[in-house]
């Protein structure tokens, strides 16, 4: 079955729909063609059965199409730009998880994800927000980010003219982007109080400084990410400066993912991705030494673990000719406390021995 269309203006061949050509070429539009060629087709029969499969419609002036995005069927936009829009990492492995947090933000469920460090947890919806080209508003809420950061402030323009700047959560709301909040777990109390009315079925927020109540876009989203549930740090690794949060406050969430570790084949899969150079047996021993220090860590023989974000430094060294034990110091055992770096170089070297030196 042939894609190519005729054009019967001018007899050029053009692949799927002639849509484009006519506007470009001739200046006319499908409407237009339809009345003056009314039995000839304007989409190829393949890309007719595209347009439908996909459920393919216009809103405004952006084409909106549905696609699969780690199992969920998700609506897309075509080419769309946007500097808030992130960038498609190819690299990025999606797991069973992943299918919960694309639903929640294909039918606008408050999602809040959480799960140990550097385990790709503000990734995943950088990713899925890069797949359907929405923009993506990300704050930090380590206890830097202050209410008049998030909410606006007043403030003093050119004109002298006093006038009230929006913060983070308003901007997002009205422009229709995915509100992406890491670290909720150490946000101060008076932030998550302003959450509170955002996060209620059909919520909005009154600005108490303006009046102004503000609906949100259809298009907004909100994302939480934290390392905790909010119910306080179990192993003690995040116990400095996370805080435990309001139940009522948690329960305003719709939907709750627990991101983990790769599994250890996938894992590898993604170091061999980024760092095609390095040797499948060097990446695996580096897995396999990580995973022991997880189970470690797990059953308190350890004050700190090893994240696939350490691991991913690691092999970045490496890449560039680093000697493994210098890189391994820079990027690992550094970073943890003179109690665990004994049994952490240990670890890696009964695991990687002569690979390091290959």
């Amino acid at each position: 079955m042939s894609d190519k269309l005729t054009c019967p203006l001018c007899g050029q061949k053009i692949d799927f729909t002639l849509v484009h050509h006519l506007r470009d070429e001739h200046k006319v539009e499908p409407e237009t063609f339809r009345q003056q060629f009314p039995d000839k087709p304007i989409h190829s029969i393949g890309f007719t059965g595209f347009i439908k499969s996909s459920e393919v419609r216009k809103l405004g002036d952006i084409l909106h199409y549905k696609l699969d995005v780690a199992g969920t069927r998700m609506t897309a936009r075509h080419g769309v730009d946007h500097p808030l829009i992130p960038i498609s990492d190819p690299t990025f492995v999606w797991t069973d998880p992943c299918q919960d947090v694309a639903e929640a933000i294909e039918h606008n469920e408050r999602a809040f994800i959480y799960g140990p460090s550097g385990t790709g947890k503000s990734s995943l919806v950088r990713q899925i927000a890069a797949i359907t080209k929405r923009p993506v508003r990300r704050v930090s809420l380590n206890g830097e980010t202050s209410v008049s950061d998030f909410i606006g402030h007043w403030t003093v323009n050119d004109q002298r003219q006093t006038v009230f700047v929006n913060g983070i959560l308003p901007a997002a709301m009205m422009e229709g982007h995915i509100l992406q909040l890491d670290e909720v777990d150490a946000m101060q109390p008076e932030i998550g109080f302003i959450l509170q009315q955002v996060l209620e079925p059909n919520g909005h927020l009154l600005l108490t400084d303006t009046g102004e109540d503000i609906h949100p876009h259809p298009d907004f989203r909100i994302v939480a990410t934290a390392n905790t549930l909010g119910f306080g740090s179990d192993s003690g690794l995040y116990s400095s400066g996370t805080h435990v949060l309001n139940f009522s406050w948690l329960d305003r969430w719709d939907v709750v993912v627990h991101i983990d570790y790769l599994p250890a084949d996938q894992e590898v899969d993604l170091l061999r991705a980024r760092h095609a150079s390095l040797k499948k047996d060097l990446l695996t021993c580096l897995v396999t030494a990580a995973g022991d220090l997880r189970r470690a860590h797990a059953e308190e023989q350890l004050s700190t673990t090893i994240t696939t974000r350490r691991l991913l430094a690691l092999c970045s060294r490496l890449e560039r000719g680093n000697e493994f034990a210098r890189a391994l110091a820079t990027t690992v055992l550094n970073k943890v406390p003179p109690e665990d770096r004994k049994v952490i170089g240990e670890t890696f070297d009964h695991h990687v021995g002569p690979l390091s030196k290959s």
